[in-house]
């Protein structure tokens, strides 16, 4: 039987271990001059420059380190300590989500199914839809869907261009704001994921990259966010992460008139313009494959592929 002292060294040789491999792990993600800098009081994102990307491959790579299942390195991990205390199994380090992220997409009754076609059907009916690109949608394969966002309803209204024929609307899914968490309809409808509201996307990411992997069809705003002014915003790397992890490929999306018919000020979508239905232009363009492209380079060429389908 091992004695106090004996037990204290143990336990301090195995922290030694851990700490080192931390360090490890965060050098090899930040660059030179910032890995000699880090110690244990170092912020993650503020002192390290770690981005939601660098964070997803941190939990990675510290799974595999340390054959560890990470929920949740984000928000309530901020410094490098609190990162040791979570591979620790320190409990200081508590989540912050009031739900379960692997309960999420929520299961999609008949009655959600049902009313979800109606919603599409009633979509087509009341706004004037352009759609081209049709033959560029994978029947026999999921892939991950990557358009602009204008507006609310651009999530309803993708689906209604593409029509149930052509994709299995039960296997669904898509990142949505956390905001949404008490909608339980809209969730279910959608195969919504929840995002925190800190912009934390790890938990998120992950499930979605679970989902991809059980043959869902994915739907992600590379721009994070509905655009405030009509113009399109710099696109973020979440989905070509998620594509090039999934090996599925990327189906650029570009829609126009969103914006015109529901802007951001409005409680409710605009119907009639000088007595006729609103125009909307929805244009799917070709898929893009994932397989010996960097995140950066893959996520450039489906903003490149979204401008140049512009109406």
């Amino acid at each position: 039987m091992l004695n106090t002292k004996e037990t204290t060294n143990m336990k301090q040789k195995n922290i030694g271990d851990i700490n080192t491999k931390v360090f490890e792990i965060l050098s090899s993600l930040v660059n030179k001059k910032t890995a000699k800098s880090i110690t244990l009081e170092r912020r993650l994102k503020h002192d390290l420059g770690l981005d939601s990307l660098n964070m997803m491959e941190l939990c990675v790579d510290l799974e595999s380190a340390f054959n560890i299942t990470i929920n949740e390195c984000g928000v309530s991990v901020k410094t490098v300590q609190d990162l040791i205390d979570l591979v620790s199994g320190d409990d200081n380090v508590k989540s912050s989500m009031p739900y379960n992220i692997e309960d999420y997409p929520l299961p999609k009754t008949k009655k959600h199914i049902k009313r979800l076609k109606r919603y599409m059907k009633l979509s087509r009916l009341v706004w004037r839809f352009k759609v081209s690109g049709l033959e560029n949608i994978p029947t026999d394969r999921n892939y991950i869907l990557c358009p602009n966002h204008q507006s609310y309803y651009d999530l309803l209204w993708i689906w209604a261009a593409i029509g149930q024929k052509r994709v299995d609307i039960n296997k669904t899914c898509c990142l949505v704001a956390e905001l949404f968490i008490s909608k339980t309809d809209i969730l279910a409808m959608f195969g919504g994921i929840p995002v925190e509201r800190s912009g934390d996307t790890i938990p998120a990411m992950k499930r979605g990259l679970e989902c991809i992997q059980k043959g869902y069809t994915m739907l992600i705003f590379p721009e994070g966010t509905r655009t405030r002014d009509g113009k399109m915003q710099e696109f973020k790397g979440g989905a070509a992460k998620l594509a090039i992890d999934a090996g599925v490929d990327i189906i650029p999306v570009r829609i126009d008139g969103a914006w015109d018919i529901y802007p951001p000020h409005q409680k409710s979508p605009n119907i009639l313009r000088f007595g006729r239905r609103y125009p909307l232009n929805i244009s799917f363009g070709k898929p893009i494959e994932p397989s010996e492209k960097s995140v950066e380079e893959l996520t450039a060429q489906i903003q490149g592929e979204v401008e140049r389908m512009r109406k």
